[in-house]
């Protein structure tokens, strides 16, 4: 512990990961560019690793400097946030995690995914719904932190990262009146009565095409934004749907609905898309690799 670097080793090491170069990072701390060497020599030295990879006219992290990093950045903002309760006598403030959802995502799927966030004390999250271009403005323009969405980001997206998550069966389900479907599945949906998601859906697509591949049309008695809705009309036997296994297995649990058939080869996607500036922050690093790695 006697051989630690110092906050201010840590400090210098992070504005040159910051500022990319350390020039640029001893303008910033008006420190002289030999000094600032030195500091980040001593700290390589410490770790035994070299810490960035010289780029023409930058330097970038390697992996175990964006461990480092990471942690610094815990660190540093942790630190500002004593000094702010200690100066004012207040508690700790509490970080705010806001995530936006399409609407047509299985409001299971988006609660496992955020559950970890609600039990975090030090933690105030906000989660709303929207279309996925308010959403992805919001992203982008800081009003957002993460956005869970049924598609990856479009290549344009320079500024995002996407993070593929635990995709979800497809099953059509109904009301026990519908049991006979079960037969011959999926060519009996044929003529069946079926409540769709619209066509804003990633869904939506991938369930035409099977639909098609198979040769069976169903009768469509409407559509809508939200798989809540979906379920309900379901439930009370109007129609059929087309929904994430786990978005209906309460329902089918308490004998609400019944399974009908799994749409083979078809999944309920969810992506995570974040900013890449947060990308790096260990609350959501560890949100992202928990749900992904989940049993």
């Amino acid at each position: 512990m006697q051989n630690l670097p110092n906050f201010r080793h840590l400090y210098y090491f992070w504005t040159i990961s910051q500022e990319g170069s350390i020039k640029k990072a001893s303008e910033k701390l008006n420190i002289s560019p030999s000094g600032m060497s030195t500091q980040l020599k001593e700290v390589e030295e410490f770790f035994g690793k070299k810490l960035f990879e010289r780029r023409v006219r930058k330097l970038e992290l390697n992996e175990v400097g964006k461990v480092v990093a990471d942690y610094c950045t815990t660190i540093f903002r942790q630190c500002d946030e004593m000094i702010e309760s200690v100066q004012q006598a207040r508690p700790r403030k509490r970080q705010h995690i806001r995530v936006g959802a399409l609407p047509s995502l299985s409001s299971m799927h988006v609660h496992e995914f955020t559950l970890p966030l609600w039990k975090e004390r030090d933690i105030l999250l906000s989660v709303t719904e929207g279309s996925l271009g308010e959403l992805m403005y919001q992203l982008n323009n800081g009003g957002l932190e993460i956005v869970l969405s049924d598609r990856n980001t479009e290549p344009k997206e320079k500024n995002l990262v996407s993070y593929r998550l635990k995709p979800q069966k497809m099953i059509a389900v109904g009301a026990p009146r519908f049991a006979w479907i079960k037969k011959r599945f999926p060519f009996s949906l044929h003529d069946v009565p079926m409540m769709y998601l619209t066509a804003h859906s990633q869904l939506r697509a991938d369930v035409d095409r099977y639909l098609a591949r198979h040769e069976t049309r169903p009768q469509s008695v409407g559509e809508a934004d939200d798989i809540t809705f979906l379920r309900l009309g379901a439930e009370r036997g109007v129609c059929v749907a087309i929904l994430p296994q786990n978005s209906v297995q309460e329902s089918i649990q308490k004998k609400r609905l019944i399974r009908l058939g799994e749409l083979k080869n078809v999944s309920s996607e969810m992506w995570a898309l974040v900013r890449r500036d947060a990308s790096r922050l260990p609350v959501i690093k560890n949100l992202i690799y928990r749900f992904q790695n989940r049993d």
